[in-house]
């Protein structure tokens, strides 16, 4: 079995860490953890590209770094998992990775965006379960 693991870093994406590591576990799956970072369009908003780019390599070096985090945190649990760090639009790099990687299950959190970022792009977890081709599961907090 492959899994998926959506990480963004969040408290549900922590939820989702651990759900994902105990179905890992306990089926013997190959896991990979993606984490995806939303293109900036600076320059469309007048910034220069040269800005543009170093906002984009501190997001990519801080994504980096969680993305190492949980990867580090499933190690402790006996589990080795592939990381991926894409950027794009997440619910979209997401199903992209999943077929790719041929994966049986996608994993993620029931929250990640806040308020008006969430009204305007929506919700990657429902975007995720609508367009998958394999099951998915959202994982929510207590």
């Amino acid at each position: 079995m492959k899994i998926l693991l959506a990480y963004d870093n969040s408290n549900y994406a922590e939820v989702a860490l651990e759900r994902a590591a105990m179905l890992a576990q306990s089926l013997d799956a190959q896991l990979s953890v993606i984490s995806v970072i939303p293109e900036l369009s600076c320059s469309t908003a007048g910034f220069p590209e040269d800005y543009c780019e170093t906002v984009n390599k501190a997001f990519a070096k801080e994504c980096k770094d969680f993305l190492d985090k949980a990867c580090d945190s499933l190690a402790d649990k006996g589990i080795r998992a592939q990381s991926i760090l894409e950027f794009g639009h997440p619910a979209g790099k997401i199903l992209e990775a999943a077929e790719t990687l041929g994966a049986d299950m996608i994993i993620l959190g029931s929250r990640g965006t806040h308020g008006i970022e969430r009204f305007l792009l929506g919700s990657v977890s429902s975007k995720v379960a609508a367009h998958a081709k394999c099951d998915v599961l959202i994982a929510r907090k207590r």
